[in-house]
């Protein structure tokens, strides 16, 4: 019988984990479409109202989603279409309401004209995840560029 409940609770354990681990994801993606798509007030939802956002390594902001998203409107509006794509996501939990998170990231941007310029910067972030009332968020993100052509 104790056996049975310890197996049963290890079996609730990882089920959490796998849960908490596809909505940290799915959260990731949601970041990258609301930057391909421009839409800054559902992009700075991925964010807790306190989170501290650095992309000082790609000469982007540093401080609040708000001031980033302010930011990223003005640099964005000289591309006509621009692709994000993230992907790699390693997730180590601190505790139960708490992740680091590493993911990559690359981004093309086309830059109109008679010959349209393309542009492709690559890179990863580290991020620190929390859990809210609202579900999983990021209150940390650092962006390491690692390149730019």
């Amino acid at each position: 019988m104790i056996l049975r409940e310890l197996l049963d609770s290890l079996g609730e354990i990882m089920l959490n984990e796998a849960l908490d681990r596809s909505l940290i994801t799915d959260l990731l993606s949601r970041y990258t479409w609301a930057l391909v798509d421009r839409d800054w007030e559902a992009w700075q939802k991925v964010f807790t109202p306190d989170a501290h956002v650095d992309y000082s390594t790609a000469g982007g902001p540093v401080g609040s989603p708000a001031v980033a998203a302010e930011t990223f409107s003005g640099m964005m509006s000289m591309f006509d279409v621009s692709l994000s794509a993230g992907g790699n996501v390693a997730i180590t939990f601190e505790n139960d309401d708490t992740a680091k998170v590493r993911s990559v990231y690359t981004m093309t941007m086309r830059i109109p004209g008679d010959q349209p310029t393309y542009m492709q910067a690559s890179g990863w972030y580290n991020d620190t995840i929390v859990r809210t009332a609202n579900g999983w968020l990021i209150s940390n993100r650092f962006e390491q560029l690692a390149y730019v052509k």
